[in-house]
């Protein structure tokens, strides 16, 4: 099995594959496990794959029945885009659709039918290499140091509908087999922390489990496969110490 990219963010890491009880799972030499990540992000797209990601998330609402889907922009080197006279359209031949962006870097995407039968595209008034995009689920009553593992499985969803070009025919197939390549046994997911990381350890009840880091603390692996942690688990963040600066 290839490793994949996903517009630049599937990743091959060296952590090993695990089976759905936690064991380290057998699998062919040949094969590697792939990372799916949302440290690096894909550039604008074409409206109707970002559509795609629409119909995901309304076919998956199961995950996180009480979120909302936004989309976040992100700086190619991973910071939150600056709003300050940044613009954002839905434009095709006929077709231009302001799209309205919060403060912190958010916006809805509207259902159009007409942008959908103009080929439309999301353009940005800035170069398209420098902006890109992740989905963002939240489901409220969260605490700020904290994710809802059913909001990541659905952003992973979202994000997994409207990248399906990037993904070989061979490996789709393998990946309907198992429900969806967010439930595929040879794929760990990374997603990204608002914050350096000290730790992140999934919570449900009195059960707990570490999750692995991701360099220096920028991301972490997510157990969105591994079925004995219900949508409701939470991903808890304890955040690093800012390095101290040197005395004058």
């Amino acid at each position: 099995m290839k490793r994949l990219s996903i517009i630049a963010a599937l990743l091959a890491m060296a952590a090993p594959a695990f089976a759905q009880d936690g064991t380290p799972a057998e699998a062919p030499a040949a094969a590697e496990k792939v990372e799916v990540s949302s440290i690096r992000d894909p550039e604008l797209l074409p409206y109707r794959r970002m559509v795609r990601g629409l119909d995901a998330w309304e076919e998956k609402r199961a995950l996180a029945p009480k979120a909302d889907l936004r989309f976040e922009l992100w700086t190619k080197d991973g910071k939150p885009a600056q709003t300050d006279g940044l613009q954002l359209r839905i434009a095709g031949d006929a077709v231009s659709i302001a799209l309205p962006l919060d403060a912190d870097g958010t916006f809805v995407l509207p259902r159009s039918q007409e942008a959908f039968d103009d080929k439309a595209d999301l353009v940005s008034n800035r170069k398209k290499a420098e902006i890109r995009w992740r989905p963002r689920v939240r489901t409220p009553g969260v605490p700020e140091n904290a994710r809802r593992l059913g909001d990541l499985r659905l952003e992973c969803e979202v994000s997994v509908a409207v990248r399906k070009e990037e993904i070989p025919l061979l490996y789709r197939a393998g990946a309907a087999a198992a429900g969806g390549l967010c439930r595929l046994p040879m794929t760990g997911y990374i997603y990204r922390a608002p914050k350096r990381l000290a730790s992140a350890t999934v919570v449900s009840g009195e059960r707990k489990a570490r999750l692995s880091l991701l360099g220096n603390g920028e991301g972490y692996h997510a157990p969105l496969r591994d079925k004995s942690w219900g949508d409701e688990a939470l991903v808890v963040y304890e955040f690093a110490e800012p390095p101290v600066p040197p005395a004058p």
